[in-house]
């Protein structure tokens, strides 16, 4: 298989993204920004002085998730896998919907919003993996944790390269991704698709 592209950014540019997602969230409330955050480095909402992102970074197109937590428990996530439309137009829209439209999750509130941590993951392409079975899959993945897509008939499910650290290894990881998806957890077809992606991931608190 040909190597996974990488996505790079510079940490400026990592800083403008999130702004972009906080801005949106404390415009959303409607009220002044200044009374709904803490005054530390992590929460710097851009002004009139301030950088907005560089153009050429907002306006790539790239799968993007944007995941709140509050006080260190997962608050929302939302995301899509490709990408569609520009960072410009998805880094709001995502986190609107992870603040507010999160099924798993009651909608966040206004006084909550000081305590949310803000993470943008942004998706390399996704590269397809042709495997036979379940085993060489979990062969393939033991080399390297990637993000993975699978697809059948309708059925699709992800798992971002984070979600490996709550797993003891391929085969719970690749079993908890069918179950997701609305496989049987011993389920496997040749007809399932495999596809692999990277994922450049930051957070307002590193």
């Amino acid at each position: 298989m040909p190597a996974l592209p990488s996505v790079n950014l510079t940490e400026p540019e990592k800083r403008q993204l999130l702004a972009l997602a906080r801005s949106t969230l404390v415009d959303s409330f409607g009220s002044d920004p200044a009374a709904k955050l803490p005054l530390t480095s992590h929460h710097k909402l851009p002004t009139s002085h301030s950088k907005l992102p560089d153009e050429a970074v907002i306006e790539l197109k790239l799968g993007c998730f944007v995941t709140l937590t509050l006080d260190g428990e997962l608050k929302g996530c939302m995301g899509c896998i490709e990408g569609e439309r520009t960072l410009a137009n998805s880094i709001p829209d995502l986190a609107t919907s992870s603040a507010f439209y999160d099924s798993r999750f009651s909608p966040l509130r206004q006084p909550q919003l000081s305590r949310v941590s803000i993470e943008i993951s942004l998706l390399s392409p996704l590269t397809p993996l042709n495997v036979r079975s379940q085993a060489q899959l979990e062969e393939y993945l033991a080399q390297d944790h990637y993000g993975v897509v699978l697809k059948e008939d309708g059925l699709r499910a992800v798992f971002l390269p984070q979600v490996w650290e709550h797993f003891s290894g391929p085969k719970t990881f690749i079993d908890a991704l069918k179950v997701k998806g609305g496989w049987p957890e011993n389920y496997w077809s040749d007809k399932i698709e495999v596809e692999l992606f990277k994922v450049i991931h930051f957070s307002e608190n590193r």
